[in-house]
């Protein structure tokens, strides 16, 4: 019954948020948690839950990261899923991570972990055209590859 009330969420970021993302291409994700979820948390408890699910495959954590990370396979999909808690007792599904005050007393590999959400947002918030900008966001990616 708490776990309904106190929410959480996962966002979406990088090549995949900007709609840019080739086939192949992973998708890297963050799960957002309120205050009384610990990093210990997600990366034991959660971690287990998420190894007993038949689609999730080649599951391996990468807790001493400069970024912690969740790497695996869901259903042959590549996902880095990354954890941030945030100073707040609920965590609706719709939180606004470019607000400033989503940083307010959290350690540092919370804040890196949020970072990649919050870039990925502003970018799409300060471009005018975002189809002009993905047109050619993949033009460079194809190109460098």
């Amino acid at each position: 019954q708490i776990a309904e009330t106190v929410g959480g969420t996962i966002c979406t970021f990088g090549s995949y948020r900007l709609g840019v993302a080739g086939r192949g291409a992973d998708i890297d994700a963050l799960c957002v948690a309120p205050r009384h979820i610990d990093r210990s948390d997600y990366f034991n408890s959660f971690y287990e839950l998420l190894k007993e699910q038949h689609e999730v495959t080649e599951m391996r954590a990468v807790e001493e990261a400069f970024v912690p990370v969740i790497k695996m396979k869901y259903e042959g999909i590549e996902i880095d899923m990354l954890f941030a808690r945030l100073a707040l007792k609920d965590v609706p599904d719709d939180v606004d991570l470019r607000a400033d005050i989503v940083l307010k007393n959290l350690d540092e590999k919370c804040v890196r972990s949020l970072n990649g959400c919050r870039v990925t947002d502003e970018i799409l918030r300060q471009v005018p055209k975002c189809e002009n900008f993905r047109l050619a966001l993949r033009a460079i990616k194809l190109w460098a590859k």
